[in-house]
């Protein structure tokens, strides 16, 4: 069958092709078209450009000069553990004053250790020159000396730091406040013999949720000799106080719980304390014990930008008669521009406890037959803000409003004393105090700082804040110069300082039934220059008082003129 399908298929093929070349259409006209037949020759091609049959292409070496200026990519550097400075264990300065004054220090410490510290300090100075009144009278013999000798010993291990110190201080000097250089030396002697201890323990666990506990205990002596004149070897002062105060801290998450408790003790005699004698005379004792409670939580909000330390403070007062005092203890800021801008506020309150060792570190011409009160501070309030700017530029400004209540006040005393010596008057007051700061720290070679502080007083009773400044302004430099000169300059000035007196005359106002005597300002420049020869060696001189003033720092004490120091440090 497929057989004859296939012939009938090759049978038609012939008769299709032999059809008319007239094709006819549907449409109304016909037309002839020629038949198709194929070129049995390829085309010629008339060029009158011949190409070469292998092109000819060959690379241009032309070349041209380019100029390329590119910037100078400096060296990677990697920092590296920098090798330790060349430790000197021991360290001497030695120097002498224009004004005979002998000074001297020596350092021994121990070698690096990563777990221990000792060292050991002895220092002295001495004074054996005269001092002029503002009128170039002689005042009394004036000369003073004072050596201090201090230990310490740190350890520091994995779970806990364990630190003590030890130093004793005798200071001799003269009540040298009377224009009369004839004085006997004998009668306005008085010398203090200070020790010092601190002791602290503390556990450093880092890790979140751990307990850790600080332990610190301070004791201190303060004692006076008797005046050689005196025949009673029992008319000196004594004081023995110590400060006991436990810390526990408990960190979860970005919280700290923590919790202070302080128990500070102070007593204090002088003379026969069952003397039936006059005040001046008789003896006295005074107790004096005070109970602090603080707990609080301290936390980071706000992305660490809020910082939150809220807790208040209660403080048992026994020294005369027991009282208990509440004080909140709130401090806020807040964190601007990256840190840059701080604006914060604080709100405490204190009792300050009184002590002769504190009324001596302030005024050492004091009396040490004192009337021994606590100071209280109802409210303290601050609103400041502080920031940094370039990196370089750091800065303050601070506002206190402080309650002060018993606030102690030197006077010249009278009663038992050619008016050289000096004793405390009791006072409350409102104080408000203004305070802007300013730094710049260019690099480790210049360095400058500025304080300036504006103090107001609202007294209760007395006419004036007796000795107390109404303007401070406080200047430091420090600049280095190829680790060779370093060059220190510092300027302290303070205005609108009074005293009370207790008679008429030149320059003494009588105000609210009190004399005041305007103590005039204070203008006092100093300056250091030291070279240094080598790592080990080294010169300085020192000028204290450039201005060579005779300034008052209290009522009938002037200070001593300009003192030029120059001596040498070595290492070894």
């Amino acid at each position: 069958m497929k057989g004859f399908l296939l012939i009938i298929l090759l049978g038609l093929v012939p008769v299709i092709f032999a059809q008319s070349d007239v094709f006819e259409t549907d449409g109304k006209g016909s037309r002839d078209i020629e038949r198709g037949h194929r070129i049995a020759s390829a085309p010629k091609i008339i060029d009158t450009i011949r190409t070469s049959a292998v092109p000819n292409r060959p690379l241009l070496q032309a070349q041209q000069n380019v100029s390329i200026k590119s910037d100078t990519i400096a060296a990677a550097t990697i920092e590296t553990e920098q090798l330790l400075e060349k430790y000197y264990p021991f360290y001497l300065k030695a120097g002498m004053g224009s004004t005979l004054m002998p000074l001297g220090e020596l350092y021994v410490n121990s070698t690096r250790s990563r777990s221990n510290y000792y060292g050991f300090h002895v220092q002295h100075l001495s004074f054996f020159g005269d001092i002029k009144n503002r009128e170039k009278q002689l005042m009394a013999p004036a000369g003073f000396d004072k050596t201090s000798l201090c230990g310490t010993f740190e350890t520091f291990q994995n779970k806990f730091k364990l630190s003590t110190n030890l130093k004793f201080t005798s200071h001799g000097f003269h009540y040298y406040g009377l224009a009369n250089p004839e004085a006997d030396k004998d009668s306005i002697a008085q010398r203090y013999q200070l020790v010092n201890a601190h002791a602290e323990f503390s556990t450093n666990k880092s890790d979140s949720g751990a307990f850790n506990l600080k332990t610190t205990l301070d004791f201190r002596y303060t004692g006076t000799d008797r005046p050689i004149v005196d025949s009673l070897s029992a008319w000196r002062a004594k004081e023995q106080g110590f400060h006991l105060n436990g810390l526990g801290t408990f960190r979860t998450g970005s919280n700290l719980i923590y919790g202070n408790l302080g128990l500070r003790y102070n007593g204090y005699t002088y003379g026969i304390s069952d003397s039936v004698l006059t005040y001046g005379d008789s003896g006295l004792v005074r107790k004096n014990t005070i109970i602090d409670l603080n707990p609080g939580i301290k936390s980071l909000l706000l992305n660490n930008a809020l910082l939150i330390d809220a807790g208040f403070r209660v403080s048992i007062d026994a020294a005369t008669e027991t009282r208990a005092y509440f004080f909140p203890d709130v401090y806020l800021q807040y964190g601007l521009l990256n840190q840059t801008l701080v604006p914060y506020i604080r709100l405490g309150g204190q009792v300050k406890q009184g002590s002769l060792s504190t009324f001596y570190a302030n005024n050492y011409f004091v009396l040490p037959n004192l009337f021994i009160q606590n100071e209280v501070h109802p409210y303290d309030i601050q609103l400041g803000i502080k920031g940094v700017a370039a990196k370089k530029f750091s800065f303050g400004l601070v506002a206190n409003f402080i309650k002060e209540n018993n606030r102690a006040f030197y006077v010249n005393d009278t009663l038992l004393s050619q008016g050289n010596k000096f004793t405390l008057v009791y006072d409350s007051l409102n104080h408000t105090k203004i305070e802007g700061s300013f730094g710049y720290q260019a690099s480790k070679k210049i360095s400058v700082d500025f304080i300036a502080r504006y103090h107001s007083y609202e007294m209760f009773n007395e006419a004036r804040p007796w000795n107390l400044p109404q303007a401070e302004f406080i200047l430091n430099a420090n600049y280095n110069l190829f680790d060779k000169f370093l060059v220190k300059a510092g300027l302290n000035v303070s205005l609108g300082r009074y005293a009370k007196v207790f008679a008429a005359g030149d320059g003494i106002e009588l105000l609210n039934n009190q004399y005041v005597y305007n103590l005039g300002n204070i203008v006092d420049g100093n300056l250091e220059l030291e070279y240094r020869y080598n790592k080990r060696f080294s010169g300085f001189i020192q000028i204290n008082n450039i201005a060579s003033q005779r300034y008052l720092r209290f009522y009938q004490y002037p200070v001593m003129p300009i003192s030029i120091f120059g001596g040498i440090t070595v290492k070894f």
